[in-house]
């Protein structure tokens, strides 16, 4: 063997001592070298086994017969050593290293090896074999003798340490067995499953099972080397073992005796940085932390052999999973034909004074399996203080001032990215971009590109969050006074610790979510209303309040508590589909209108200006508000009708009917695609038949007959759907899923439905739909670049 001695063996080596002298007399007549790289240990006077001089590794000198086991190991060993290289693996040896011992299930993590790969240790195990029934199963050894028995047909493990009598009862009643053919030699359990990890690993694993223990150290820094020959199959594989002394005798019981197959798990570098990635961008972890040390001893801790990453590396993963991510999303979008909305909101990054801000880009559409999804697709600078040289310099970005349009750049860059020109449906915004030059500029281009369908009615649609506020705003100062009056409740009942303690009971009963430092100003005060009636009617006697004061608390808390009702369900965390969105707005007419009646002047005076600021919205809204709930079989036209003589008095017919063409006209434009390639197919056939010297399509007529007979039989499909009668009105009623179920009764339509139904209402997501900011990029993400930042709050979207 290589880098053996001429005589290296322990053959001529007395295993006794007589004293520490003698030992260390005969120990020098050993002529083998090896030696010189580990220090034996000695127990009762005989070697025991070899501790190495680099990493400490013991490994044993004796074998089953009590003898010595030559030195071959060692040397073996001595040749992989990797702390000769410097590299320390004595913490291998206090961590859950994943070659190391496994102590669960000991007779199931011994790997068998079939007969021929096996040395037999006496003759006695060799007679014990000559049965038949060994046809049929796989020897498992420990201590060099049979302890168990792994059926080749269904991988059954059973105990053989006494006889084979279990093993004939098996092959008896083994439903894997009937009609199989199989060599147990060559069809064992890892024979098909992992033959590359065996046959490479066979004749190294076999020396360092003496006594049925393992030598981890040693194997698993051969393993971890891939044997120096540039072959990766065995690398990083697990070896399962467990030493001889803590086998426990298997379970006799016959219905427990089946047990799964041994896995033969592999680390992957790639996959644990994927997973660790994704673990960052969930949560909004900095990129930095994989270099904190913390972090690093707790990976080393898991896996000594995982090299942790870098932040640049860390950024360079979240990249290309996002790419990744994106690519699928693209695949998703376009597989589903359908239009798409956006809604657009504005993010800043974290800080009392930004100075930059965000425009997130979301698209809304409902997938070939009829369901709504909602996923950011861009996230872009909509401004950018040109003072901010420390970003420009670290980032390497360009300032982007608000005369440069940066609504308009982000958007049209993401249309162009996503493919999505000929898919677009609406627009919803938030006021800082709706209200903008730019939204107006890429409407017009959009329009004139015939991207839009109906020239862009429903296309630029204000949010209903931002509607709310400004509502609210109108009534600023009397709400203002209201706060006031709660501020000294508050006091009033914290003078007293037993009304105090009352409060936070009450408060905690409420049945609504204590809001947050950063909450809207309205959100507070309704809060506290809700704290302040529920305490009124647990301590009636208590007078906080005036009668005179709670002639406005009263009114204002109903106005507060529909607002917060409709956010709450508008920007909720669950998709609405666009059909409800009317019904909501409405709740705020209608409370503003029961409450314009109060006797109170000053609060009749503040819900009149509210009602002037919601009927400028409505007048605006009431039409994209409408399309959808026409196409919801349980109201159709016949509600908008209803609804709109309560909202407009007698000019109530004109706003109907306006309702009826836009569905007409937007549903004549689904048709269109139909009629369009068939006209453009005759007329390019007969294009250039020349009669008496002219050019002359003698068949346009006939294409033109048609083209009206089609579109009058499609138009005709709406009108069936709209003189049908009305469906029952249920709570659990899915729309998505009665027009899944209708789509071959109304194939063009149930198409309009789709992107119809996909319309956002509202361009804030749920947890900042109540802040008094704007969503806030996480502090540890908004000094990366644009890019890196896009990547991270997209893929976190997507994989959330």
């Amino acid at each position: 063997m290589e880098n053996m001695d001429e005589h290296d063996s322990d053959a001529n080596m007395p295993l006794g001592i007589d004293s520490d002298g003698a030992a260390a007399s005969r120990f020098r007549k050993k002529r083998s070298k090896v030696w010189e790289e580990y220090k034996p240990i000695y127990m009762n006077g005989v070697i025991q086994s070899a501790e190495c001089h680099y990493c400490h590794t013991l490994m044993s000198c004796k074998g089953a017969d009590g003898r010595s086991n030559g030195t071959s190991h060692l040397w073996r060993h001595h040749n992989n050593c990797r702390a000769k290289e410097g590299f320390d693996l004595s913490e291998l040896h206090d961590t859950d290293f994943p070659y190391g011992v496994n102590d669960i299930d000991p007779l199931n993590q011994i790997l068998p090896e079939p007969l021929d790969d096996m040395n037999l240790v006496n003759h006695s195990e060799n007679d014990r074999l000559r049965s038949k029934v060994w046809m049929d199963f796989t020897p498992v050894y420990v201590e060099g003798r049979i302890q168990g028995a792994d059926c080749v047909h269904c991988h059954t493990r059973l105990s053989a340490e006494k006889s084979t009598g279990d093993l004939n009862q098996h092959t008896q009643t083994c439903s894997a067995r009937a009609g199989t053919s199989v060599n147990h030699q060559k069809g064992g359990l890892f024979s098909s499953s992992v033959p590359i990890f065996k046959s490479r690993v066979k004749d190294e694993l076999l020396p360092a099972l003496t006594n049925g223990k393992v030598q981890i150290a040693e194997y698993a820094s051969r393993f971890h080397l891939g044997y120096n020959s540039g072959d990766r199959t065995c690398q990083n594989q697990h070896i399962l073992a467990l030493p001889a002394d803590n086998m426990i005798p298997m379970e006799q019981d016959k219905s427990s005796a089946r047990t799964p197959d041994i896995k033969i798990r592999k680390f992957d570098q790639e996959a644990s940085y994927l997973e660790l990635t994704r673990m960052i961008i969930m949560h909004g972890y900095p990129l930095s932390i994989v270099e904190h040390e913390e972090m690093k001893r707790f990976a080393k801790g898991l896996n000594p052999v995982f090299n942790m990453a870098s932040s640049l590396d860390m950024e360079e993963y979240s990249t290309l999973l996002f790419q990744k991510e994106k690519s699928d999303l693209k695949e998703k979008i376009a597989l589903s034909s359908r239009r798409v909305s956006l809604s657009a909101s504005v993010w800043v990054p974290h800080g009392a004074e930004p100075t930059i801000k965000y425009l997130c880009l979301t698209a809304h559409f409902i997938d070939s399996e009829w369901k709504l999804q909602r996923r950011i697709i861009k996230f872009g600078v909509l401004w950018s203080s040109p003072s901010n040289l420390e970003r420009m310099i670290h980032c390497k970005e360009a300032c982007v001032l608000e005369s440069e349009v940066g609504a308009y750049n982000v958007i049209l860059e993401a249309i162009r990215e996503w493919n999505i020109d000929r898919k677009l449906f609406c627009l919803t915004s938030v006021s800082e971009i709706r209200n903008s030059g730019s939204i107006s500029k890429l409407k017009d281009m959009l329009i004139q590109r015939n991207c839009l369908p109906i020239r862009g009615e429903l296309y630029n649609i204000a949010c209903v969050d931002d509607m709310l506020d400004s509502v609210l705003s109108k009534g600023q100062s009397l709400l203002y006074r209201v706060g006031d009056l709660l501020e000294r409740f508050i006091q009033a009942c914290a003078s007293s610790s037993l009304t105090q303690q009352q409060l936070l009971e009450v408060a905690n009963d409420v049945g609504m979510k204590c809001p947050h430092e950063d909450a809207k100003w309205w959100h507070k005060i309704y809060f506290r209303l809700e704290v302040l009636l529920h305490f009124k009617k647990l301590l009636p006697s208590e007078e906080f309040v005036s009668v005179e004061e709670m002639k406005i608390v009263e009114p204002i808390y109903k106005i507060l508590r529909v607002f917060y009702r409709v956010v709450e369900v508008m920007s909720g965390p669950v998709c609405l589909t666009a059909n409800l969105y009317f019904h909501e707005v409405w709740k705020v007419r209608t409370i503003l209108q029961e409450e314009a009646c109060t006797e109170h002047s000053d609060v009749a005076s503040m819900i009149r200006e509210m009602q002037e600021a919601f009927n400028e919205y409505w007048a605006k809204s009431y039409l994209w508000l409408s399309v959808p709930v026409v196409l919801d079989p349980r109201f159709k036209i016949t509600f908008i009708e209803f609804r709109l003589k309560r909202a407009f008095g007698t000019d109530a017919t004109k706003y109907v009917n306006d309702v009826a063409e836009i569905v007409r006209e937007l549903f004549h434009e689904y048709c269109t695609p139909v009629d369009q390639p068939n006209v453009k197919t005759s007329n390019c056939e007969v294009h250039n038949v020349e009669i008496d010297g002219f050019d002359s399509d003698l068949l346009e007529d006939w294409d033109q007959h048609l083209t009206a007979q089609t579109r009058s039989q499609l138009l005709s499909e709406l009108d069936s759907y709209l003189e049908d009668g009305l469906l029952p009105r249920k709570d659990d009623f899915d729309i998505l899923n009665w027009w899944m179920s209708h789509s071959p009764k109304y194939p063009t339509l149930s198409k309009m439905v789709q992107d119809v139904l996909a319309m956002p209402s509202s361009a804030v997501h749920c947890q900042a739909a109540f802040s008094s900011e704007s969503p806030v990029i996480h502090k540890q993400w908004s000094t990366l670049n644009i890019k890196t930042i896009e990547a991270l709050v997209c893929t976190r979207d997507w994989i959330s």
